[in-house]
């Protein structure tokens, strides 16, 4: 079953990586913006954890994996770290 994050209303992402002409459904660790927006979601649902180790449980996923990640796959690896 699909974390409740990604039932989320991801408009704002998905029309900046559409502007950006990059791949809405690929997660890019090569992007800051991406990984704070992210961080922001992930916050929401898990308000007890701080927001370096949100930060830490990203980048141990960006490391873990090809450059490009599915959203989905992506989110999976991060919440399964924090």
């Amino acid at each position: 079953m699909a974390h409740p994050i990604l039932e989320e209303d991801w408009s704002d992402y998905d029309d900046r990586k559409i502007k950006e002409s990059k791949n809405v459904s690929k997660f890019s660790c090569e992007d800051r913006w991406e990984i704070e927006y992210l961080a922001d979601k992930l916050k929401k649902h898990y308000p007890l954890k701080s927001h370096q180790l949100i930060l830490e449980a990203i980048s141990k996923c960006c490391h873990k994996t090809d450059a490009s990640h599915s959203r989905e796959t992506f989110v999976e690896c991060v919440t399964s770290n924090l």
